[in-house]
């Protein structure tokens, strides 16, 4: 099949219909041909702007969590916004589900660095040390990631097993902190908990001072 010399379609269009696809059908349901026949063209012409499906998938990706990067007002403290980014995230893992298995599997090959690059950045020009940085955006990640992974894996017991689980099914139903507040619980104490415990490391990294003594030449 020869490919057009002109694109038919732009690769933001291409990338919102393969989006759309995976959270109506699931990342299985993805192929050039169909993606392809969803925007009206043949396979070649999306071979324009994307090498395989998965170039399609990373691309996919990134769209998904565009927005995060873009969280917190221009002057806002690195700790305003950080706890705003990592909301965010969570939140558009669960907008997406389909995606988290990519997003698993960026983290654990290393692949996720343009995720993480913006905020990174931001947080340096903020004056956060550098030694914080990484311990910080790792955690929020790790945490959005596995708060996503729970909340749409799991549920509370069936209406069937209320009589085999009573206490469980009393405890679901009279929990005290619905999934976001628990979720905004633990980043703050997650930020509280890295800043102070490097700032300890630091302060262990200093060498130590000599203290004068008084009348000493």
């Amino acid at each position: 099949m020869v490919r057009p010399k002109v694109p038919l379609i732009s690769r933001r269009k291409a990338l919102e219909v393969a989006l759309e696809i995976i959270d109506s059908d699931g990342l299985d349901a993805l192929s050039i041909r169909r993606l392809a026949t969803a925007l009206g063209v043949n396979g070649a012409s999306l071979y324009h702007h994307f090498s395989s499906k998965e170039d399609i998938v990373i691309g996919v990706v990134d769209l998904a969590l565009a927005e995060v990067r873009g969280v917190g007002e221009p002057g806002a403290s690195w700790r305003q916004w950080l706890p705003e980014n990592a909301r965010a995230l969570r939140h558009a893992l669960l907008a997406h589900p389909a995606l988290l298995p990519v997003v698993v599997a960026a983290r654990s090959h290393g692949q996720g660095a343009r995720l993480l690059d913006a905020s990174a950045a931001r947080l340096l020009s903020d004056g956060v040390p550098s030694a914080v940085v990484m311990p910080l955006l790792g955690a929020l990640a790790a945490f959005a990631i596995s708060s996503a992974l729970h909340e749409t894996q799991s549920s509370g017991p069936a209406e069937s097993a209320t009589e085999e689980y009573p206490s469980l099914a009393k405890a679901a139903a009279e929990r005290g902190l619905n999934a976001d507040q628990i979720y905004d619980l633990v980043i703050t104490s997650i930020l509280q908990a890295i800043d102070t415990a490097v700032e300890q490391q630091r302060a262990r990294w200093l060498p130590s001072i000599p203290v004068p003594v008084e009348g000493a030449l």
